[in-house]
């Protein structure tokens, strides 16, 4: 997908805002389901997990479905709460 001329830096700028936004979003409600509180030990490292995944499902899934600001927000979520889960069944295997 090309950018039109006139939104180039700031298409460029919202798909980062855009994929935080998912990020954070599939963290704070995974952690909850899973631990039951939003914070916690390790909260860092779970949400740098969720970013990351949030980014991955978009670069692995490609362009379908729900696009906003060339993010795909659904292969984004789905990217997050995978990583997100397997990331708290190591982490709880670990302890």
């Amino acid at each position: 997908m090309k950018a039109s001329p006139s939104c180039e830096g700031k298409c460029f700028l919202m798909f980062w805002v855009v994929w935080a936004i998912v990020g954070v979003v599939v963290w704070w409600a995974m952690n909850m389901l899973m631990t039951g509180k939003a914070g916690g030990t390790g909260w860092w490292a779970s949400l740098i997990v969720a970013l990351l995944g949030s980014w991955l499902g978009d670069l692995i899934l490609g362009n379908w479905l729900w696009m906003w600001a060339g993010f795909n927000v659904l292969a984004g979520a789905i990217g997050a709460i995978v990583l997100t889960w397997l990331w708290n069944l190591m982490s709880k295997q670990l302890k």
